[in-house]
């Protein structure tokens, strides 16, 4: 006679794998509405929205929950209201900074040094997506490796060299392009999967508190300066929003305005909900493992670990694609046009390979955070220079 209790988690287990599936479904038709796709609100929001959760939503569980532990929700609160700061004055630099050239209120001097300012912003921004794509398609590398349990840096660095060769030298015979359309696919499927994985979350927390076993599991923290940086560091979990900067050819101020705050926003929420539900797991990281969701996801449902590395691929190859056509154009705008964006593309190339090679990928992820940070320093001066000698304008429309 089969066990009770067994014959109840089994069909428990089964009810939510098709909640999870279910509310992965939901979100996916739901976003390839053609209401929806043909938005131009909606595709606005879409690109910083999907640079922001991107590779941040695979790994801010594992570094936040190993780094300060049941103290994660607030360490997350505060870098989403960091990152909303930072955008405010990104916006701010939108409304004002973009048509320098013709503010006949700055004078002559100071269009120039606004104007070498935003060239030195591009190209540290440009380095800082070489750092980037090097970062993600080695986690593309350690999530594939992980659904077939294989590890080892060397076979990550291996597949993530075929990668970079790839788009670098795709990118140099055919431009990208031709590419460039996965990332309208890859941004609703990687929605649609961390729906699907909240749904299943929020399942696992109700079916806990029901039995009366929900509880936070007690974990030491460091509370040091070392524990300060890498939650400073973790800011390259929120970076993405930036990309409205430079969507001025298809979108108007105001839009990209609005849209960048709405994705922040709707970024914000996701990430804050998803620490508060998996926050019962966190004794699952032993260490910071760059595939360390995968371990968390095991105990909620049996299908998410396979949807999480396809979403891992699809996102990760197609940020990677997309950051290094805008590494590649924003180089050739910062030189004015003198060298062409698809030469860029072998720099990024070279460079990637050397950075995969001489560095672990935690350290690239430093390396991340403070070339983006760079870039935000710059910004914010520009915001602050600017509005100290002419007024910020009319608040609200920059909130």
């Amino acid at each position: 006679m089969p066990d009770s209790s067994a014959v109840s988690f089994d069909a428990l287990a089964l009810l939510t794998n098709g909640l999870v599936v279910a509310g992965t479904v939901a979100v996916f038709a739901l976003l390839w509405r053609p209401a929806v796709r043909d938005s131009s609100t909606w595709s606005a929001i879409a690109t910083p929205l999907a640079s922001i959760i991107g590779s941040g939503f695979l790994v801010v569980a594992p570094l936040l929950g190993y780094t300060v532990g049941n103290w994660a929700l607030f360490a997350m609160l505060g870098i989403v209201a960091l990152a909303y700061a930072v955008g405010g004055a990104v916006r701010y630099n939108i409304r004002h900074l973009e048509k320098i050239a013709g503010d006949e209120r700055t004078g002559k001097d100071s269009r120039t040094v606004f104007k070498w300012l935003e060239r030195l912003a591009k190209l540290v921004l440009a380095l800082a997506y070489v750092v980037a794509i090097t970062f993600y398609l080695e986690l593309l590398a350690a999530f594939v490796l992980r659904l077939f349990d294989l590890e080892g840096t060397a076979y990550q660095k291996v597949i993530a060299t075929g990668l970079i060769i790839f788009i670098g030298a795709f990118g140099l015979l055919r431009g990208l392009k031709p590419l460039e359309r996965l990332e309208e696919y890859s941004v609703d499927a990687k929605l649609a999967i961390i729906a699907g994985f909240l749904v299943g979350l929020a399942v696992v927390n109700i079916e806990h508190l029901v039995d009366g076993s929900w509880a936070l599991n007690p974990l030491p923290v460091d509370w040091s300066l070392e524990t300060l940086r890498k939650l400073l560091g973790a800011f390259l979990i929120v970076q993405g929003f930036e990309t409205s900067r430079y969507m001025g050819n298809v979108y108007g101020a105001d839009e990209r305005i609005a849209t960048m705050r709405y994705a922040q926003l709707l970024s914000a929420g996701i990430y804050l909900v998803f620490i508060a539900l998996s926050s019962i797991y966190f004794d699952s990281f032993s260490s910071i493992s760059e595939t360390g969701i995968i371990t968390l996801s095991e105990r909620v449902a049996f299908i998410v670990p396979f949807m999480l590395v396809i979403g891992a691929v699809m996102a990760q190859f197609s940020a990677a694609v997309a950051d290094t056509l805008a590494s590649g154009g924003l180089v050739e705008a910062a030189t004015y046009g003198k060298v062409q964006h698809r030469y860029v593309y072998a720099g990024v190339m070279v460079l990637a390979l050397a950075l995969l090679w001489s560095s672990h990928i935690l350290a690239i992820i430093a390396y991340a955070s403070r070339a983006f940070a760079g870039y935000y320093a710059i910004q914010c001066a520009m915001a602050a220079a600017h509005s100290a000698m002419f007024g910020r304008g009319p608040r609200r429309r920059l909130r």
